[in-house]
């Protein structure tokens, strides 16, 4: 199928997949309709569907999405598409089905029940760091530091080759997860105003010192809700996978 020309070139369906395959994000949009097919496929098998209301809510959404006001509008846009009234009505039921199916995984009751039994992993600190070059010089700024630990903003903002370092070398709040192993446990368990360090960073002879300026124990509001439901979503699409025959 044709779906550009440019210049007399013309780009076909099979030219678009090689360049998807060759710019690496092939995988990526072929994961992302794996998960949704999954989905939908095991709304299925779980009795759940989309009525012809919320099918038409959704076609009504999509087109307005697209600009398309009018009935005339829409059939172009699938002809031009080469696609069909079915195909179309089917991709709005997968979406529908496996939106539903996320709700079903991610209840309320769900990530209620994950969040108690796992609280602690969405604890948070807050953080300020700075880096430099030479151990010397960093085992200089902690000694500094020792003396005068309000000091941080400053020094980042006069020695820190980190971004950060325009803004005092405040990095902000960071979750549980985001730093290696070994550095999180040392962050986590130190007191608030505490700075740590000299640590080796990833580039050759630069150092990295923070201080922990606030923590935070997990608290159920939104963005951890979010996080809960993205994990649950997360763990289902992993065991639907091994349980559905998928073949790439």
């Amino acid at each position: 199928m044709d779906i550009v020309r440019i210049d007399g070139n013309t780009l076909t369906s099979d030219d678009l997949v090689g360049w998807l395959k060759l710019s690496g994000r092939f995988p990526h949009v072929v994961q992302d309709i794996i998960k949704e097919k999954l989905a939908a496929t095991a709304a299925r098998k779980r009795g759940l569907t989309a009525s012809p209301e919320e099918l038409q809510n959704r076609a009504d959404q999509h087109r307005r999405a697209l600009g398309l006001h009018r009935a005339k509008e829409a059939n172009a846009f699938l002809d031009d598409a080469s696609l069909s009234l079915e195909q179309y009505e089917a991709f709005l039921e997968d979406a529908l089905l496996a939106e539903k199916m996320r709700e079903d995984i991610c209840s309320d009751a769900a990530i209620n029940e994950y969040f108690s039994l796992h609280a602690p992993q969405f604890d948070a600190v807050e953080l300020s760091h700075l880096v430099v070059t030479g151990e010397g010089k960093a085992r200089e700024i902690v000694s500094l530091l020792g003396e005068d630990p309000d000091s941080f903003d400053e020094i980042a903002a006069e020695h820190s080759t980190a971004e950060s370092a325009t803004d005092g070398g405040r990095v902000g709040k960071v979750m549980r997860g985001a730093l290696n192993p070994a550095l999180e446990a040392k962050l986590f368990n130190a007191s608030v105003g505490e700075v740590l360090g000299p640590f080796e960073a990833d580039t050759e002879n630069t150092f990295e010192i923070f201080s922990v300026t606030a923590k935070y124990d997990a608290v159920l509001d939104k963005t951890t809700r979010d996080a809960v439901s993205n994990l649950l979503y997360n763990e289902w699409l992993e065991t639907a996978a091994r349980d559905f025959r998928v073949e790439v």
